[in-house]
């Protein structure tokens, strides 16, 4: 007699016994109407469905966190772009103010005349130039 929660095998053997599948449940399956076990009951499967999106999540920020790509990469590489355009505006700045001194240069003899008195101490004939200390000498 054939049960019908059993599945039985070719060859089931010498007793001609049906084989018991793998699937279904041994306490149930002395009983008529006995149910199948699942493999992965349905709280299982939500769990590892869980846990792997979990997973793929975590593992998908720390790929982004520290990959050359990554954000820490990014922030260092803001920072540095950051210094690089004020450092290139100190620059710009400072050509300007060199290119406004050699117009003065090219243009101004009184402004040559008072670089040539400052950058080399020249006098015009006839001056006489007093140096003062700039530190007074109080031990006297």
């Amino acid at each position: 007699m054939r049960r019908p929660w059993a599945e039985q095998e070719r060859g089931a053997g010498e007793t001609g016994e049906p084989r018991l599948s793998p699937q279904v449940d041994e306490a149930e399956a002395g009983r008529p109407g006995g149910r199948r076990r699942e493999f992965f009951s349905r709280g299982l499967f939500i769990r590892l469905a869980l846990t792997a999106l979990v997973l793929t999540v975590l593992g998908g920020l720390a790929y982004l966190t520290v990959s050359a790509d990554g954000f820490i990469r990014r922030a260092e590489l803001a920072r540095e772009k950051s210094k690089l355009e004020a450092e290139n505006a100190a620059l710009r700045d400072e050509n300007q103010l060199l290119r406004r001194k050699i117009e003065r240069l090219l243009n101004d003899p009184g402004f040559v005349e008072d670089e040539a008195r400052r950058k080399l101490g020249l006098i015009r004939p006839g001056e006489t130039v007093y140096r003062l200390s700039e530190e007074p000498d109080l031990t006297e």
